[in-house]
């Protein structure tokens, strides 16, 4: 009788599941800041002070917004755009895309295995598209499980669709073709990386314990 009684559990704890991935997925977002670079700031007048504009909330470099203004001064790495949506780098000016569910201008037509994909490979549209441009830190989040890149894109899907049409970068094709033959070189040399501390781990797994002293 009591297997039969935790049988009948099942179905409510499936039910459960998605909501529980979604929640993580809330997490994850929000303490991987995602909202700094692919939510617009704007000015909070009884603040002060920028503030995310919830409204917009990861949809990414608003259409039509300005790009970086100012130039490059001695040893910039980086110049950041009047939203925090666009950046100017040494190769161009990069906008922050919109990963709303938007079917026209956002991740709607992506499949979990798409995002899943370019991430792990640096690459859009599941590996098989352009590098992912920086500032986007991939390679940090390319560590993820995969159970956590699910959740992601299980809240992603889940947030409001907001239509928005961010611009293509402003990149040469030159230099896009070797940022993107690049990110190929980079991910191979992570993956020998992670191949050798798995190996050095196994390593130290498989070690005697060191005797104590007296022993």
């Amino acid at each position: 009788m009591r297997t039969i009684h935790l049988l009948g559990l099942l179905p409510a704890i499936a039910l459960a599941a998605p909501a529980a991935r979604i929640e993580r997925g809330r997490y994850l977002v929000t303490v991987m800041a995602c909202n700094d670079c692919h939510t617009p700031l704007k000015l909070d007048e009884e603040l002060k002070m920028p503030v995310t504009d919830m409204s917009r909330m990861l949809s990414g470099h608003p259409e039509g917004a300005p790009d970086p203004s100012s130039e490059y001064k001695g040893s910039d790495m980086l110049i950041i755009g009047p939203t925090s949506t666009s950046f100017k780098l040494q190769f161009g000016v990069v906008y922050s895309p919109n990963l709303t569910p938007d079917k026209a201008t956002g991740l709607g037509n992506w499949t979990e295995e798409m995002f899943l994909s370019s991430l792990r490979t640096g690459k859009h549209m599941g590996g098989s598209g352009r590098a992912i441009l920086p500032p986007m830190p991939w390679p940090w989040f390319r560590q993820m499980t995969d159970e956590d890149l699910k959740s992601i894109f299980a809240y992603l899907r889940s947030i409001p669709a907001i239509k928005n049409e961010v611009p293509p970068p402003k990149v040469p094709a030159a230099a896009l073709d070797g940022i993107t033959a690049g990110t190929q070189k980079l991910v191979e040399r992570m993956k020998g990386a992670e191949q050798t501390t798995g190996k050095k781990s196994q390593s130290r797994k498989g070690a005697p314990a060191r005797p104590r002293e007296g022993q």
